[in-house]
């Protein structure tokens, strides 16, 4: 793979013969991977795929899309992978934003009517011809990769991260992994979320070996755990919830899980490192690829809350108001197509996540809240992350949502979905009573509404725009 050689630090050496890929039981070398994506980039070269070019991707987990993607950068093009889980009105909605030059499907997607021109491919159907495209020297500040950010309160918009982005984050995540040639990544999250494409990258980097599950199942995650003996994973809460509650104990390989994605519940990552799992926690976003903090098993038993302190050289500061802001040399070039949100999170150097937060005096930073989630209600700010967590306190409870509503006499008003524990009870007022003991008066929901399960993406996310319609 001569992009990656060619961005590559001459001190990391890969060894063409070793296994790049674990996919469908085959082992996939280096060497056979580089032989692809020679056909591949020369393929796409003919149907006049050019350097610039913005493909869009949409595809599983799979080998075609690494392939695709490695040939794209080849090419000098800019992928952008998109997450098939959307709708086909989603999906072109991105499409539109982007107006790329071409959008590439897997074969299972044929059937998605994307507008402008697309075309479905596999490997089958490269031809036998192993011609190189002209290989030019690319600047490592150009853009790599687009990917769309999940937006939980407003429409998702594009992060683009150039080879030095990616780069920089591999080089400051191993300071803390400590990869190795040995390693074997399991590819846990999906390609097209930052989580899955840092696994991709920093694997193939560092010239170690990725797992590919038949799927983002957890029987199928068990089932690659299992037969392949992964030394290093990311997972989010939900994922590891499942694992948990199975009982499922990960092989002694598995030296270290990181986990991000999003608020945690402690009392679940204590559980798992009791039944064996190494957890290391995460901070990251998107716009700052992948994590930016850390800290290892033995920290987290000491303060399961945290998020980890910077990993140098990364810097994290908290504003006057709150918010958490971040300097490091793998922020974000900007947002595609949107240079107001650009100038608005980049400035002085520091990106502005949009985080509530704190660093205690150790130097480990907590993450309370997002900004955009904070309920202002008769004027008090309230964090809706406590109120959850004074609802999930209930013995009857087992998830909630806490959002604001518009509201003309209040501003907004906090508002509670609420997903009860199997063949449980709770009316309304016996859970506005029991939140009486724990929360001020002015935190405690006004309306509650109880359902059998919150809307979530499938990393286990809330969709707060789809809880919100429930009250409307």
């Amino acid at each position: 793979m001569s992009i990656l050689n060619l961005i590559r630090p001459p001190e990391i050496k890969v060894n063409p013969a070793s296994t790049a890929i674990l996919y469908n039981n085959e082992e996939i070398t280096y060497r056979t991977i580089n032989s692809l994506v020679n056909r591949t980039s020369y393929f796409l070269n003919e149907i006049a795929v050019k350097e610039n070019d913005i493909v869009a991707l949409l595809f599983s987990n799979s080998l075609e899309f690494i392939i695709t993607l490695l040939s794209l950068w080849e090419i000098g093009a800019v992928p952008v992978p998109l997450n098939i889980k959307l709708s086909e009105k989603e999906l072109n909605e991105q499409v539109e934003f982007l107006k790329p030059q071409l959008s590439i499907k897997e074969k299972s997607l044929s059937y998605l009517s994307l507008q402008g021109k697309s075309i479905t491919f596999s490997l089958n159907d490269l031809p036998g011809s192993k011609n190189n495209i002209t290989q030019k020297k690319k600047s490592t500040d150009k853009t790599a990769l687009i990917l769309f950010t999940s937006g939980s309160s407003d429409k998702p918009k594009a992060v683009m991260l150039s080879f030095t982005n990616l780069i920089q984050s591999a080089l400051l995540g191993n300071k803390v992994l400590k990869q190795t040639n040995k390693d074997r990544w399991l590819a846990s999250l999906p390609f097209y979320h930052i989580g899955g494409s840092s696994i991709v990258f920093r694997t193939l980097f560092f010239g170690a070996s990725l797992i590919i599950p038949a799927s983002l199942s957890n029987e199928d995650l068990k089932d690659s755990i299992n037969h392949h003996r992964p030394t290093l994973a990311s997972l989010v809460s939900n994922q590891l919830k499942k694992f948990v509650d199975e009982n499922f104990v990960p092989p002694v390989e598995l030296r270290m899980v990181l986990l991000g994605g999003g608020f945690f519940d402690t009392d679940l990552i204590l559980k798992a490192i009791t039944q064996g799992w190494k957890i290391a926690k995460v901070y990251g976003s998107t716009e700052i690829p992948s994590f930016v903090s850390f800290m290892n098993t033995n920290e987290v038993r000491k303060k399961p809350e945290a998020s980890g302190k910077a990993v140098q050289p990364n810097k994290i500061i908290i504003t006057g108001d709150g918010e958490i802001a971040v300097e490091s040399p793998a922020v974000m070039k900007g947002f595609y197509n949107n240079d107001k949100e650009t100038s608005s999170k980049l400035r002085d150097g520091f990106y502005y996540t949009g985080d509530i937060g704190h660093i205690d005096e150790e130097g480990y930073l907590f993450v309370e809240a997002k900004r955009n989630d904070l309920i202002i209600t008769g004027g008090e700010n309230v964090n809706p992350v406590e109120v959850e967590n004074a609802v999930l306190s209930h013995k009857n409870v087992s998830d909630v949502c806490v959002i604001g509503i518009q509201d003309k006499r209040w501003g907004q008003i906090i508002s509670a979905a609420v997903v009860l524990k199997e063949s449980s009870k709770l009316t309304e007022d016996e859970l506005k009573n029991f939140l009486k003991e724990k929360l001020a008066p002015f935190k405690i929901p006004k309306r509650i509404i109880f359902l059998t399960q919150l809307p979530k993406t499938e990393l286990g996310k809330v969709l707060k725009e789809n809880v919100k319609k429930l009250f409307t």
